[in-house]
């Protein structure tokens, strides 16, 4: 058997869980350069959240088996 992994991303019951294609098209919705400010914000967020499960999940030896 293996040990079961915690999630690492933080999670607040104050905001729904949107789709990533929800989270898209409410960017796109957006004034033009209200846009640019969210899409980079919402690419600065997937990739810290890509970071953290590589830290501290994927990174732990039972997924390098």
């Amino acid at each position: 058997m293996y040990d079961i992994v915690s999630n690492p991303i933080p999670h607040s019951k104050l905001f729904n869980c949107p789709t990533i294609a929800e989270i898209q098209d409410f960017i796109s919705q957006l004034p033009g350069k209200e846009q640019a400010n969210a899409n980079l914000v919402f690419m600065f967020t997937l990739n810290s959240c890509h970071q953290l499960v590589e830290d501290k999940i994927l990174s732990r030896e039972i997924f390098c088996q």
